[in-house]
């Protein structure tokens, strides 16, 4: 990965350096050990002599100021040395995109790093100001994590060596469309297409991705210059990508009349897999999974050049995975011109005509995919336009807006920016604490917190947008935005997971796992972003209150924006958990639904972040969820929502908290009573839907709330759930090897316990022969009893497997007639038995069999049997949100 330093090597230095070159055979560098023993010696005072009589110090002084080699491998000459610092590397990895300034800063940096590496240099805190000036200044204490300041550089994103990446910088402006953007009304008529594939069509556009049929070795070669596959994994990241030529992968034209489009994705947040032209004007799109995983095919975000204008193109994604999606409800995709932008200011629109979602018929069968299909016409030709799931929002863009605010002199003062951690590519994960400065120091203490995060989710920018609303307004001259600042302490993590950003992944981040699925791991070096997130919340609670905590997501099957919170049992704090959103309903009345909102606790939630929160103590704790489409509320029914929109809601937020912390408790306790009337009204509408009536008046609030809520399942993150993609392989071979190890493994018994054992089947063998001896005269074709007793307990297994148990003739005749063994009345006593075990173990809980499982074809079907809901909490969910859950610790045993 080094061989285009080789450039320094000494052969060339005859060439370039003559006189030195010289001067090198004149004089004969010290041995290294020498002079570092020398050195220290001199240093602790025990070796007096003077520097000029030092043997060869001088020369070897002079030699390490004029000689390129040292200058660039330090005293030793390590090849890793070549490049002094990170700073270094990043120029000559990134040389294309940095201005003149930044070649100057580097170049100064660099300066400072290789005086360090002097060997008559005691500090690594002293700079100097020039090679062979004897002029040292301290350097600035560095902080524990790194900031912004006035002549910071932006950290160019870092992506994995496998992908292949553009020079060229795409960046969209902002725009709000002046009318409303309705949602499109289907016909009933709109065509959908049959999926003709590579096989009839051309590909104009494809990545590669063929990692995964290849052996060990070659898929190691292949892997530098594939992307990667679910059977590969995260190995390491540079800025730019892949290094060598960027390979061009839309087809050439054939010339001027050559109408077929050029596509592109390998941009920031990017994804589109493949292209394939299968009529003149259109195209079947195969989008790319989420890295090193084979599911989660939702974002899409590309660019194609050479259109047509006042020609009607299709477009059809042929490789979605959810079954429901809001494109059956009127939602359009995005489209950006270049021209447009450039020419009339016009940015993001709503475009799309003839817009079907539906399931492909043509699959393989082993898992559904559903398919996209709209017709749009361009508006220029030989125009540059964009297509995008939703208004896209990358992490340069984030890196943008956070530089503004550290270089603005006012912004800065309240708003302190550090990195909280670095991501598995070794991005930021930027943390902010945005806060007025106190007084006094009990007036800092008497600060509550307030948590907010974004975009766990790659894909779902819309969470971006809201959270740039809302530090737009907090960090703005408004008096109710300083009034927040007086009163709160706001942790805000702008961006969780900047690696899915950057390479356009839909859910997952580089580990292949679902980042809000483990938020209680233990493993730091594989979720970094969700381990150091949790813990600065963990280290926040320990010196105050956290207030609120709401991380921000987008939701692809409803429309408005709603919250999934955390319900309790604590009568101090009873509905307590649904008076924000109530009140951030009836402040952005026509964007947010409280009737979509939710408050169960579900065991597949557990790892999510609001409820690992709320297990550490935060009460109001939430995922705010916000549509991809728009609402269907109020003045906006019907509407796509903007960015205008979204950020709009970051300030409803500010001011339902001014609400919700007002001194006076009037719109508290109205907002109170409002939540229980409507709980009484639903507890009603449920046990008249079930059918049965219940006096509510007495102790209807102690009715378990989860058994009155739906479901806030939806996100198949079956896969993102387990071990990181570079563990997961490890553990299946360790299984396997367990596996192995167990069959092949018998129970060992030491001689002690044989003989015991042999003596004990003894006995029992002489006793029974005894007292069966008279019976065995009269019927010599009687079995023994420990052979009717293994007859019985196959008996009973059988009947679990639902089967018939089987009894020899010989064992009907030789019982008594007090005792009927006929097979129906025997399973009927075992189940029967069964049942009595069962409900002495769960009392208040009745047993019915399922007649598809009965052993009795006769017996007729139980009645079903009306649930009754309980009156108490499940165990996961009970006692005081204030109550820290013990957890079990997370076992690991697939790797040593």
């Amino acid at each position: 990965m080094r061989v285009s330093l080789t450039v320094f090597s000494i052969p060339c230095r005859s060439n370039m350096f003559p006189a030195l070159d010289t001067e090198l055979k004149q004089e004969t560098l010290p041995d290294p050990y020498e002079d570092f023993m020398r050195y220290h010696l001199q240093y602790y005072g025990y070796y007096k002599a003077q520097r000029g009589s030092l043997p060869n110090s001088a020369t070897h002084q002079h030699v390490w100021k004029n000689n390129p080699r040292y200058l660039l491998s330090g005293s030793f000459g390590k090849r890793e040395d070549l490049t002094p610092n990170r700073l270094q590397k990043e120029k000559r990895l990134w040389p294309t995109c940095l201005p003149s300034t930044v070649h100057r800063q580097i170049g100064a940096v660099s300066r400072d790093s290789l005086m360090l590496r002097s060997p008559f240099v005691k500090s690594r805190q002293l700079l100097y100001d020039d090679i062979g000036k004897v002029n040292p200044r301290l350097r600035e204490p560095q902080d524990l994590f790194a900031f912004f300041s006035g002549n910071a550089l932006l950290q160019a994103p870092r992506w994995p060596i496998e992908c292949e990446v553009i020079k060229e910088s795409i960046h969209h402006i902002e725009w709000v469309p002046p009318q409303p953007e309705y949602f499109y009304q289907p016909t009933g008529n709109e065509k959908i297409p049959e999926i003709v594939g590579e096989e009839k069509g051309t590909i104009v556009y494809q990545l590669d991705s063929d990692v995964g049929s290849l052996g060990n070795f070659s898929s190691f070669l292949h892997l530098l210059y594939c992307m990667p596959t679910e059977d590969s994994y995260f190995t390491s990241s540079r800025v730019g990508g892949k290094r060598g030529i960027i390979k061009e992968l839309s087809v050439s034209l054939q010339g001027p009349e050559d109408n077929t489009l050029l596509f592109e994705s390998r941009f920031e947040s990017g994804n589109l897999q493949k292209a394939v032209r299968v009529n003149t004007y259109e195209y079947e799109l195969t989008l790319r999974t989420d890295l090193y995983t084979n599911k989660h095919t939702q974002w899409f975000y590309f660019r194609v050049q050479n259109t047509r204008k006042d020609v009607t193109y299709r477009f059809t994604i042929v490789n979605l995975l959810k079954p429901k999606s809001l494109y059956t409800v009127g939602m359009k995709p995005l489209m950006y011109s270049q021209l447009d932008a450039s020419t009339r200011s016009i940015g993001w629109r709503r475009e799309g005509k003839e817009i079907k979602y539906y399931r492909d018929s043509t699959g393989d069968g082993q898992q559904p995919s559903y398919c996209l299909t709209w017709t749009v016409q361009f508006p220029h030709d030989q125009d540059t336009c964009f297509f995008a799931h939703f208004y896209p929002y990358t992490y340069t863009d984030l890196q943008r807006f956070l530089l503004s605010v550290a270089n603005s002199p006012i912004k800065s003062q309240f708003c302190k920016l550090r990195t909280l951690c670095r991501s598995l590519a070794g991005n930021n994960v930027y943390l902010l604490t945005i806060t007025n400065p106190a007084r006094t120091p009990q007036e800092a203490a008497a600060k509550k917190a307030v948590v907010l995060t974004a975009r766990v989710h790659p894909g779902e920018s819309n969470g971006s947008w809201i959270m740039k609303g809302f530090l737009d307004f907090i960090l703005s001259n408004s008096p109710d935005a300083q009034l927040l600042r007086d009163i709160f302490i706001f942790k805000v993590v702008p961006m969780l997971n900047p690696d899915g950003v950057i390479v356009g992944n839909y859910r997952c981040s580089l580990a292949g796992r679902d980042l809000n699925r483990h938020y209680k791991t233990i493993l730091k070096e594989s979720f970094p972003c969700i381990w150091h997130t949790r813990n600065m919340i963990k280290r926040l609670l320990e010196e105050r209150e956290v207030l609120l905590y709401c991380d921000l997501h987008g939701h692809s099957r409803k429309n408005n924006i709603f919250l999934y919170g955390c319900g309790n049992t604590d009568r101090q704090f009873w509905l307590h958990e649904r008076v924000f959103p109530l009140m951030l309903s009836k402040n952005a009345p026509d964007k947010f639904s409280f009737h979509s909102c939710n408050f169960k606790v579900q065991k597949c939630k557990e790892g999510t972040g609001r409820v690992v929160m709320w297990r550490m103590g935060i009460l109001n704790s939430y995922t705010m969820e916000s549509t991809f489409g728009g609402s269907t509320l109020g003045n906006k029914r019907d509407t796509h929502f903007t960015t205008e929109d979204l950020k709009s809601l970051g300030y409803h937020v500010c001011d339902t908290l001014l609400d919700f912390c007002d001194p006076d408790r009037t719109k508290f306790m109205q907002c109170l009573a409002e939540l229980k009337e409507l709980l009484q009204q639903e507890i009603h509408k449920k046990f008249k839907e079930l059918g049965q009536d219940m006096d509510l008046e007495r102790s209807w609030s102690d009715i378990s709330l989860s058994d009155i809520e739906s479901s806030t399942s939806g996100s198949d993150s079956s896969l993102s759930d387990g071990l990181p993609a570079h563990l997961l392989n490890i553990a299946d071979e360790l299984n396997q090897k367990k596996m192995m190890y167990k069959k092949k493994k018998k129970p060992l018994k030491s001689r002690k316990q044989r003989n015991k054992q042999y003596q004990k089947n003894t006995l029992m063998l002489d006793s029974e022969i005894t007292e069966d001896a008279p019976e065995r005269a009269r019927f010599p074709s009687l079995q023994k009893h420990p052979a009717f007793f293994r007859t019985s307990e196959n008996a009973s297994s059988s009947v679990i497997n639902n089967e018939k148990p089987r009894l020899s003739k010989s064992q009907l005749n030789g019982r008594g007639k007090s005792t009927s063994l006929d097979p129906t009345n025997m399973t009927s006593l075992i189940l029967a038995k069964n049942k009595d075990r069962i409900q002495k173990q769960k009392p208040g809980f009745t047993v019915s069999c399922d007649p598809k499982k009965s052993t009795n074809p006769s017996q007729e079907p139980a009645p079903p049997v009306k649930p009754s809901w309980s009156r108490s909490r499940c165990s996961g969910t009970q006692g005081s949100h204030r109550t820290a859950v013990a957890y079990p610790s997370l076992h690991i045993y697939t790797y040593p």
